[in-house]
């Protein structure tokens, strides 16, 4: 091998290197994913994609929770999770939501979260559906 070849080599090998795993920094959140059951991973990935986007908004900017299924088991049709009795925390108070959770095929992650604010959850009903302060 000549010198130019063998200073290629070790140049890719370390570009390659420095690439990384193929796996998010994060991987053992990834990995504690793989090991849910199927629809409990997927109502985790609705929550975390309802958090970001519901979030967005001004007003609840500040949220703290998000909780797709705290007050009615959601429909699951295939790659659609959909529901009226998802639940968020802002400032110490419930409100309730109504959702459609659309993910990629692979049920991995969110494409799209759509969804409609509803009232203010009256603290009286909390312990009734499992919510918190």
């Amino acid at each position: 091998m000549t010198k130019l070849t063998t200073k290629i080599l070790i140049l890719i090998s370390t570009s390659l290197l420095a690439l990384g795993p193929a796996y998010p920094a994060n991987s053992h959140l990834s990995r504690g994913f793989l090991k849910m059951e199927p629809r409990t991973r997927s109502l985790q990935i609705c929550n975390n994609k309802g958090s970001r986007e519901i979030s967005k908004e001004k007003e609840f900017s500040r949220l703290d929770r998000v909780v797709v299924d705290a007050m009615s088991t959601p429909s699951f049709d295939e790659h659609v999770i959909s529901g009226d009795g998802g639940a968020f925390r802002l400032k110490g108070q419930w409100h309730q939501f109504q959702f459609k959770c659309i993910l990629a095929k692979d049920n991995m992650s969110a494409l799209s979260f759509t969804y409609h604010v509803g009232e203010a959850i009256p603290e009286d009903q909390w312990e009734k559906f499992g919510l918190w302060r």
